[in-house]
């Protein structure tokens, strides 16, 4: 059974006619790189957007003369500016240590109950099953936020404060498994923009190299929905309901 039939018997809106949406990044750029174009039209039909930063990002350079503390302060400016670009107006940082050692539950306890106070229509993060991500904040942020949306529904096992509450459907970006398909033509621009405001991240001589792969990747994308002989911008999901999280192997081919 496909993703659309599951949202169609269960009246799920797509992705578009969300009305509000909680987005947890690992890193305070995470949601510009995989999601920016989708969530500036998402804002622009006027849903409510949040995010979650759950690091500070101090581990995101390569130079050694760089101090953790400065470089985390410095992010969390360049998480506001991305914000105003993208129309996000909420915005939350949880502080965990960037490459640290915090582990799943420890985030899981922290989500539940912002999951049950902002009882959101979608929740949208990294996909933690994508092959080769290496990378411990990406699968542990992937799978916290996942395993919290489980837990937010369960009246019996708490973990956390707060009335239970089951979020419809689950929005996974960077995934090796989409089966949703947003055309983001009109706002790809504005992602490329959201992006470089992490200047921290994306002001260097690499950014020509990685915005030139977005751009065509996504490009490839739009001609494989819309016709070789059109180009535009498509940004990827993996989409599933909140009951397929548990107990569903034949979620992968969804």
């Amino acid at each position: 059974m496909t993703f659309d039939m599951i949202r169609q018997l269960l009246r799920l809106p797509s992705l578009l006619e969300v009305p509000s949406l909680l987005a947890v990044e690992p890193h305070p750029d995470d949601n510009e790189v995989g999601a920016g174009a989708t969530i500036k039209l998402l804002t622009e039909r006027g849903a409510t957007v949040r995010y979650i930063t759950v690091t500070d990002g101090r581990a995101g350079s390569e130079d050694t003369h760089v101090r953790p503390e400065a470089l985390a302060a410095m992010r969390a400016e360049e998480r506001q500016r991305a914000n105003q670009l993208l129309g996000v107006t909420a915005s939350d940082q949880l502080g965990f240590e960037d490459a640290g050692a915090w582990n799943e539950d420890d985030l899981i306890r922290v989500l539940v109950p912002l999951i049950r106070q902002w009882r959101p229509a979608a929740v949208m993060t990294v996909d933690a099953w994508t092959p080769y991500e290496s990378h411990p904040d990406h699968w542990k942020t992937g799978r916290a936020v996942s395993a919290a949306v489980i837990y937010a529904k369960n009246g019996v096992v708490q973990r956390g404060e707060g009335e239970p509450y089951e979020v419809p459907q689950v929005i996974y970006y960077g995934s090796a498994y989409p089966n949703t398909y947003v055309d983001v033509s009109e706002t790809w621009a504005v992602k490329l923009a959201a992006m470089k405001a992490h200047a921290s991240q994306f002001d260097n001589a690499g950014w020509d190299l990685l915005s030139q792969f977005l751009t065509e990747e996504a490009t490839r994308l739009y001609r494989e929905q819309y016709g070789a002989d059109r180009v535009g911008q498509v940004e990827a999901f993996k989409v599933l309901s909140s009951l397929q999280l548990h107990f569903f192997p034949q979620a992968m081919r969804s």
